[in-house]
C-alpha cells in the first residue's frame, strides 16, 4: 500500500485488502500468491475489520466449468465487521491485479447466494482503485453494518463454461484482490426518494434508489436449501467440568402397574440409557449408542459409562400410558454417575385417576453444544409465490428488518403478493427477548383429544367428515387472545387504518399415510400436510391449499373464509422454515429466534393411541417440533401493514428501524 495516500483514504473512507490473490491460470501455467498480512487503516472515528478468511480461492489448471459445478465449489470465505460506534455503508469490490492477462469475461462470479454473473458484466467502480497495482476494479456489491455489527460472505470464481481455447485463454493467467471502501455515511431511503416500507424494504437489500433493479436481483438469487438452516453452524461439545446434583429427572411408571389396566410394560418402567454416544458438529444434537432398557438403581456407574438422554410419559382419557424416550437428536445428555429416586403418586388431570410412579434423579456430567464458527452468508431477501403472487421474504441472520409501529417494535416476515408488509411482533424495546418478546403464553386450545383441535377455529368434534371437524364455528383459545390484543393494541388506537386483510393460514389440508383417516375421529391418526412439509419432504409453501376454509381473513377480503373478527394471526411453520429453520438442526442464530416457545398456525398430527392432537410449535432450542394444544406456550402475534405504508425514516436496524410516517 502506497503510504502517501494514507491521509487521503483516511479522509474518503476506509480501504481493506483481503489477505487472499485469486489465482486463476487456463492449462499449464500456474500462479499463486498470498499476501502476508491485511491491510486495515484506522482513524478515530472509522475502525474496519475483516477476519474469519478460509479457503483461499487457487484455482491450479483450470479448465471451464459449468454453473452447476461451478456452484458446488469451496467458497473462499470471510467476515465483515464494523467495530467503529456509528452506522458505516461500505463496497465490496473485486480488483484485476497488473499481470494479469486473462479477460474478465472468461470470469464467472458468485457472491453469496445471489446470481451467478459473469465477472466482466459487474459495474465499474467509479472512483480511483483504491489498491496500488489494480487495472480494474468490478462492484461486486453495497452493503452497510451498524456499530459491532458483522456480515459473513462466501467467492467462488471459475472459468466461464463457454471459454474456448485460443490465444486469448490459453496459458493466461487471472489475478484479483477483495477490496472495502467503508464510509461513515448511512444509506437512507427516505432520502433517496422512497416513501413506502414496501420499496424501502426492497431497495434496502442492496442500498439503492431504483426498486425494480433490487427487485431484478433478488428474483435471480440462487435457489436457497430449505433442507439446511440458515445461517449454517459448526457445532463442538461442551463437557461440564464438575459432578453436578439433579442435573435432570424424570417420572415414568411404578412397577405396580404391569399388567393392570393401565397398559403398562416392565420396560416401561425402565429408564432407556446408551454405552456411549455420538456428536454430530453441524446439526449440534447428540445420539445414544447401544441404547436399551434398564433398571437405572441397580447399575455399577463407577465401572461403566451409561448416558441419558430424555424419559417421560402421558396418560389418555382412557387411563392408558403412554412411554416417550428419546435417543436419538438430543439436545444434551448426561454421563450418569448416579440415581437416586422417590416414590409418588400422580394424578390423571382429565379423569382424576391416581396411579403410581416413580421419580428418578439423576447426577452426573451434563452434555450439550457451543457454536464453534457459523457461515451466516445465506441471508436477506429472496423470492418465492404465494396465493397473490410473488412474496420477497427474509431468511437468515438478518438484522435490517425492524419496523416501529403501534408504540411496538416488529421484524418483517415479507412481503406477500398482493404487496402487504407481513411483520412479527417483537416487544416493547428492540432488544426485547424471552417473556418480553411475546403478548402472553396460553393454551391454544383447551381440549386436545380430537383432530378438531389443531383448528385456530373448529367445528363439531361429534361427526363423521372432516368438513364437519374443520368448520370454522368455535374460536380457539389463542384465536380469542390474539383478537382482544388486537382490539386493545391496535383498533382502539387508532392504528387499524394501516392493517391490510392479507390472511393467515391453518393448514388443515392431510398428508395420506396408510391406514390413516382423514381429519375426524379418535380411532386412527390423522397427518397433516405441514407435518410433511417439515419433517419428510422439507419444503416449505406460502399457498395455502384450502383457501376458501383454512386461509383466515376478515369479512372485507376477496379470498379466504372471512371468518376472523380482526386480521391477526401467527406465524406459519413454513415461514419458520424459510426464515432458515430445518428440522434436524438446532439454530439460535436466524432472526425469528428470541429465546421463547411460539405457537404457530401450523397443524402436525392427531394421535389415536394417546387420544392426542399436535400442532407445530417453535422450540427455545430454535428448531420446529409438535405441541399438544394444552400445553401453555408464548404468542407473537402477526399482521399485514397495507402496501402503500409510508414511512417518516429508517433503516430497518434495531438502532434505526422503519418507522410508520
Amino acid at each position: 500500500m502506497n503510504k502517501k495516500k494514507l491521509p487521503v483514504l483516511i479522509t474518503l473512507g476506509i480501504l481493506l485488502v483481503l489477505a487472499c490473490i485469486i489465482s486463476v491460470s487456463y492449462a499449464l501455467f500456474i500462479v499463486t500468491d498470498k499476501q502476508p498480512n491485511n491491510n486495515i487503516l484506522n482513524s478515530s472515528c472509522l475502525d474496519f475489520e475483516i477476519k474469519n478468511e478460509q479457503n483461499e480461492i487457487s484455482l491450479q489448471n483450470s479448465f471451464p466449468l459449468l454453473d452447476e459445478d461451478g456452484k458446488k465449489l469451496t467458497p473462499f470465505t470471510f467476515t465483515v465487521k464494523n467495530t467503529c460506534s456509528s452506522y458505516m455503508s461500505y463496497t465490496l469490490n473485486l480488483e484485476t491485479l497488473k499481470g494479469s492477462t486473462l479477460h474478465n469475461k472468461y470470469i464467472k462470479v458468485l457472491l453469496n447466494n445471489e446470481a451467478i454473473t459473469n465477472l466482466d458484466t459487474l459495474p465499474s467502480s467509479t472512483t480511483e482503485y483504491y489498491y496500488e497495482g489494480s487495472i480494474a476494479s468490478k462492484i461486486l456489491g453495497n452493503y452497510g453494518l451498524g456499530p459491532d455489527e458483522e456480515e459473513d460472505f462466501t467467492l467462488r470464481l471459475w472459468m466461464d463454461e463457454d471459454t474456448i481455447p485460443n490465444e486469448e485463454t490459453m496459458n493466461k493467467i487471472f489475478n484479483s484482490k477483495i477490496v472495502i471502501r467503508a464510509v461513515a455515511t448511512s444509506y437512507d431511503p427516505v432520502s433517496a426518494g422512497i416513501t413506502t416500507l414496501h420499496d424501502a424494504i426492497l431497495a434496502n437489500e442492496y442500498q439503492v434508489s431504483d426498486v425494480q433493479t433490487a427487485i431484478n436481483k433478488i428474483v435471480n438469487k440462487q435457489e436457497v436449501d430449505t433442507t439446511k438452516p440458515a445461517p449454517m453452524i459448526e457445532w463442538q461439545e461442551n463437557i461440564s467440568s464438575d459432578s453436578i446434583i439433579n442435573v435432570e429427572s424424570t417420572i415414568l411408571p411404578a412397577k405396580s402397574l404391569i399388567g393392570t389396566s393401565f397398559d403398562v410394560t416392565e420396560d416401561d418402567t425402565k429408564i432407556l440409557l446408551g454405552t456411549s454416544y455420538v456428536f454430530n458438529s453441524e446439526t449440534g444434537y447428540y445420539d445414544l449408542v447401544n441404547y436399551d432398557y434398564y433398571d437405572a438403581l441397580t447399575l455399577n456407574y463407577d465401572d461403566n459409562d451409561y448416558y441419558y438422554c430424555n424419559n417421560s410419559h402421558s396418560i389418555s382419557a382412557d387411563d392408558k400410558i403412554t412411554i416417550h424416550r428419546f435417543f436419538s437428536n438430543c439436545t444434551n445428555i448426561i454421563k450418569v454417575t448416579a440415581v437416586k429416586s422417590e416414590n409418588l403418586v400422580s394424578t390423571n388431570s382429565t379423569t382424576g385417576t391416581k396411579y403410581d410412579v416413580v421419580k428418578y434423579f439423576f447426577n452426573g456430567y451434563k452434555f450439550n453444544q457451543v457454536e464453534l464458527e457459523s457461515d451466516k452468508s445465506d441471508r436477506g431477501l429472496y423470492s418465492a409465490e404465494d396465493d397473490y403472487g410473488t412474496t420477497y421474504y427474509y431468511r437468515g441472520s438478518v438484522k435490517n428488518n425492524y419496523v416501529y409501529f403501534a408504540n411496538f417494535y416488529w421484524q418483517i416476515i415479507r412481503i406477500n403478493g398482493d404487496g402487504s408488509v407481513r411483520l412479527i411482533y417483537v416487544g416493547r424495546n428492540a432488544d426485547a427477548f424471552g417473556s418480553g418478546s411475546i403478548i402472553s403464553t396460553s393454551e391454544y386450545n383447551l381440549n386436545n383429544k380430537n383432530p378438531a383441535y389443531v383448528g385456530y377455529m373448529y367445528g363439531n368434534v361429534l361427526n363423521s367428515s372432516s368438513k364437519e371437524t374443520q368448520a370454522n364455528i368455535v374460536d380457539s383459545n389463542v384465536k380469542k387472545i390474539l383478537e382482544d390484543w388486537y382490539n386493545n393494541n391496535i383498533e382502539l388506537s387508532g392504528y387499524g387504518q394501516y392493517i391490510a386483510n392479507s390472511g393467515f393460514c391453518n393448514d388443515r389440508s392431510i398428508f395420506y399415510y396408510t391406514g390413516t383417516k382423514p381429519g375426524y375421529g379418535n380411532d386412527t391418526d390423522t397427518y397433516y400436510s405441514g407435518y410433511n412439509r417439515i419433517y419428510n419432504t422439507k419444503q416449505p409453501t406460502f399457498k395455502c391449499k384450502n383457501l376458501d376454509n383454512d386461509l383466515f381473513t376478515t369479512s372485507t377480503a376477496t379470498i379466504g373464509n372471512k371468518a376472523a373478527k380482526y386480521p391477526i394471526g401467527l406465524i406459519t411453520a413454513d415461514e419458520v422454515m424459510y426464515a432458515g429453520d430445518a428440522y434436524g438442526y438446532i439454530n439460535s442464530l436466524n432472526y425469528i429466534y428470541k429465546g421463547s416457545h411460539i405457537a404457530t398456525m401450523t397443524p402436525s398430527a392427531y394421535s389415536s393411541k394417546d387420544n392426542t392432537s399436535y400442532f407445530l410449535s417453535y422450540i427455545p432450542n430454535g428448531f420446529l417440533g409438535a405441541i399438544s394444544p394444552t400445553q401453555k406456550i408464548g404468542i407473537r402475534p402477526v399482521i399485514n401493514l397495507k402496501s402503500d405504508t409510508k414511512i417518516s425514516s429508517g433503516i430497518g436496524t434495531k438502532n434505526s428501524p422503519f418507522i410508520i410516517a
